[in-house]
């Protein structure tokens, strides 16, 4: 594995826990008991998710980076759909679709 595929890995991985850390945070709109701990545990992934992200940069450009970290988007339809039951409407997933669709682009020309 070239560093530049560990790069766009841990950047993938960044996306994926950010978008749990918003399901938290959007879990603790809706939990009448509990919202520090949903709080906290999203306010924790976004920390450990700025750690990982700042390691990833030594492999990859910040501008190939970013766009891909917006598989998180893919990532909150699928979990908030899933866990929170949020509908997600054909123009949703045809959006989720071309984000897909263009990070892998962006990771197979990193």
């Amino acid at each position: 594995m070239t560093a530049t595929t560990a790069g766009v890995l841990m950047v993938i991985l960044c996306g994926a826990i950010e978008g749990l850390a918003q399901v938290f945070f959007k879990k603790s709109a809706l939990v009448p008991d509990g919202k520090r701990l949903w709080i906290g545990a999203g306010i924790v992934l976004f920390v450990l998710q700025a750690f990982i992200y700042t390691g990833a940069l030594q492999f990859v450009e910040v501008s190939t980076a970013f766009p891909i970290g917006s598989i998180a988007f893919v990532i909150v339809a699928i979990l908030s759909r899933q866990f929170l039951q949020e509908p997600v409407t054909r123009s949703r997933w045809i959006g989720i679709g071309l984000i897909v669709v263009g990070v892998t682009l962006l990771a197979a020309r990193a």
